[in-house]
């Protein structure tokens, strides 16, 4: 019972960081030029972390979805931690 309102926590949590940090890093940021450049290869981090949630409803491949749900948040968060102590 508690296991299982962790890990909905847990993907609740992690779902909504990762599509927001996934949709600021795919954006233009801020250039001198008129061109905006989109970089959507960071909304991958997006798709691997929702094929890991949909794992999760497989009772076979749960543990695999939920690694796969981790990997994003761990590299993220690996960046912020970087940037502060920059």
């Amino acid at each position: 019972m508690y296991v299982k309102k962790i890990r909905h926590i847990y993907n609740l949590f992690s779902g909504v960081v990762v599509l927001l940090f996934s949709l600021w890093m795919s954006g233009p940021g801020i250039a001198e030029t008129d061109s905006e450049t989109y970089r959507w290869y960071y909304m991958l981090f997006f798709v691997l972390w929702l094929v890991g949630f949909i794992m999760q409803f497989n009772m076979r491949a749960r543990n695999i979805g939920i690694i796969l749900t981790f990997i994003p948040v761990v590299f993220i968060f690996t960046l912020l931690i970087k940037a502060v102590f920059m």
